[in-house]
């Protein structure tokens, strides 16, 4: 990584410095085509500069009806997008990609398309749908193409699914692949990136040995070539698989080592990582002063990291303020011009009005009605635009934090502590979606989130996001008063039984349908907004990781909660609720959970 940044600047420098780019290279198919296949060339794409540059790109080809090209940058804005964890605009790139691309357009589009899709279903952990997208495409994949890195990145993701799934011997099997084809093609990135994946995989069957070899291979190959972030990686393998052995001096002398060079690449959230792996092995040991030594430097590094992120989006909504509200002056500028115009104009041919006739005097009248009614309807289309705003700020945020934005130019991120989110999913969606055209799944997703919508305004619950066929919503925020977790209840048996009669009504029509599951948590979250372009309501924590679990964990048809959330609503008449016990959740052990009924 630590080269990485360089490249793009110095690769893409004519490309995104618009403003410095000859007029005759601006805006231009020529240079729209020579940036995109500059974008194919680069290993490592920063997200940012991708999305800022493909927005340019889209303008292009889309003035040039250029179909092909504006499908090739929607899939890198899929992939950028993911890396920002921005999955509902991944997915909407994705399916813009996919409807854009025709027999004419170059193939690696598709393919690169499928890639960003799998991305994105493995950073949701839909880890069946990720191994079938990248199946499907290796499995139309030709052999006389070009050589190309999205073939192993193809293999690679297919392997990580597999892994995610349990499936170690599957993934075994397709790293080793990767590895194999990439010797083949002579691409040493995804050599070290097969060496290394097969060493964790190593690692998860306890054959560390074995595994310490193939992260020493990668980490020799990374020295060699300089690749700091490479060796750190690396290092850090390493010192797990010390770990892992009960040895934790060696493993705190990896760490070390790899800090001292993360430090050198500026990465924050690396340096935390290792700092809380030192402390633990320092607990370990039984090394109590300097394990909380090493805790208190990872707590420094992600205080940092949230004070980075945070000033970071709140100047991106304050210049996107900044420049709305001047745009807005320079019109009420241009209105108060015409107002003086007409002024003066009116004071002017009054003073004449005594040297002409009658009929001249007519048409000054006319003239000046229709000045006035210019004006006029000038303020008018002013206050619609500022109506249309203010419906499109509120339709995106709550009116607190509209309010708060209007009034400072940015809303500050707040703590919630007893907020209660609400997940849902809809199961076998990726085969459902195979029966049905894409605008009818689209319309079938619409239907449901419509109802979904209504159902939230109802009982006054904040609904945060769409996540491809996943709806999130959280009561309790950005009024705590509002949404209490017995009303988040309600709605969520609302939503169920909406799903219930839908599922009947398309059952009769003999058509496919969805059903559902459905998880509650409460806990505490930060709440804010983030981004500068469509920028968003948004709420992190570890509940938020939990509400995903009570949903995944579920079954289909019922509303599965935490213990958390039935400890604030066991009291209330009603509701009924049927124990489950401790059942495994991906990530978080065992925990208490609770399906929840109405009261009969």
């Amino acid at each position: 990584m630590a080269g990485s940044v360089v490249g793009w600047v110095s690769l893409f420098e004519p490309f995104v410095a618009s403003g410095q780019r000859s007029g005759a290279a601006a805006g231009s198919l020529q240079w729209a085509d020579s940036a995109l296949h500059a974008l194919v060339e680069m290993a490592e794409r920063a997200p940012r500069p991708t999305l800022g540059l493909t927005e340019e790109l889209m303008a292009v080809y889309a003035k040039a009806e250029d179909s092909c090209g504006l499908s090739h940058a929607q899939a890198f804005r899929c992939t950028s997008f993911d890396q920002l964890g921005a999955y509902d605009s991944a997915m909407v790139a994705a399916q813009a990609a996919l409807r854009l691309f025709h027999q004419g357009c170059d193939s690696m589009i598709l393919m690169r398309t499928y890639l960003g899709f799998s991305n994105m279903k493995l950073s949701l952990s839909e880890n069946a749908d990720a191994d079938s997208l990248c199946t499907y495409a290796l499995r139309h994949w030709n052999p006389a193409w070009p050589v190309s890195p999205l073939r192993s990145a193809l293999l690679t993701n297919r392997a990580i699914a597999k892994a995610s799934g349990g499936d170690l011997q599957g993934a075994m099997n397709g790293f080793k692949e990767v590895l194999a084809l990439a010797r083949e093609e002579g691409n040493d990135r995804d050599v070290d990136d097969a060496l290394s994946n097969i060493g964790v995989l190593k690692a998860m069957v306890d054959e560390l040995d074995s595994s310490d070899h193939y992260f020493n291979i990668a980490l020799e190959a990374a020295r060699s070539k300089g690749n700091k972030s490479r060796v750190v990686k690396q290092l850090m393998n390493l010192a797990d698989n010390q770990r892992s052995r009960g040895q934790h001096r060696s493993a705190i002398a990896l760490f070390d080592s790899a800090l001292v060079l993360s430090r050198s690449t500026g990465d924050l959230r690396e340096e935390a990582f290792m700092e809380l792996q030192v402390s633990r092995s320092f607990t370990e040991l039984g090394e109590h002063a300097l394990a909380n030594e090493r805790l208190y430097r990872h707590l420094v590094l992600n205080d940092s990291l949230l004070n980075l992120e945070k000033v970071r989006s709140l100047a991106e909504v304050q210049e996107k303020y900044e420049s709305e509200k001047k745009a807005n002056e320079i019109k009420e500028l241009q209105v108060q011009k015409l107002d003086a115009d007409l002024r003066a104009e009116k004071v002017r041919r009054m003073r004449n009005v005594y040297l002409f006739s009658a009929v001249v005097v007519l048409g000054l009248a006319v003239g000046l009605w229709y000045r006035l009614r210019f004006t006029r309807r000038s303020r008018a289309a002013i206050q619609k635009e500022k109506d249309i705003s203010e419906g499109l700020l509120l339709n995106i945020l709550p009116l607190e934090v509209a309010d708060e934005l209007k009034a400072k130019g940015y809303a500050d991120a707040r703590e919630f502590e007893t907020a209660t989110i609400l997940f849902t999913d809809f199961k076998g969606f990726t085969e459902l979606s195979e029966k049905l055209s894409p605008a009818g799944l689209i319309d079938e997703l619409n239907l449901c989130f419509k109802a979904f919508d209504r159902i939230m305004e109802q009982y006054n619950i904040e609904k945060i996001k769409t996540i491809g066929d996943a709806y999130m919503a959280a009561g309790g925020l950005p009024d705590p008063a509002h949404g209490p977790p017995g009303d988040v209840l309600c709605a969520a048996l609302d939503m169920q039984d909406f799903m219930v009669e839908y599922g009947r009504r398309r059952s009769a029509e003999g058509a496919p349908f969805f059903s559902m599951r459905l998880g509650l948590h409460t806990g505490t979250v930060i709440a804010g907004i983030v981004g500068v372009k469509k920028f968003a309501y948004d709420i992190w924590g570890d509940a938020v990781n939990t509400a995903s679990r009570m949903e995944s964990s579920g079954e289909v048809g019922r509303v599965n909660i935490s213990q958390s959330t039935y400890e604030r609503v066991k009291d209330d008449r009603r509701f009924r609720f049927i124990a489950r016990g401790l059942v495994a959740a991906k990530g978080k052990g065992e925990l208490e959970m609770w399906f929840a009924e109405r009261a009969t």
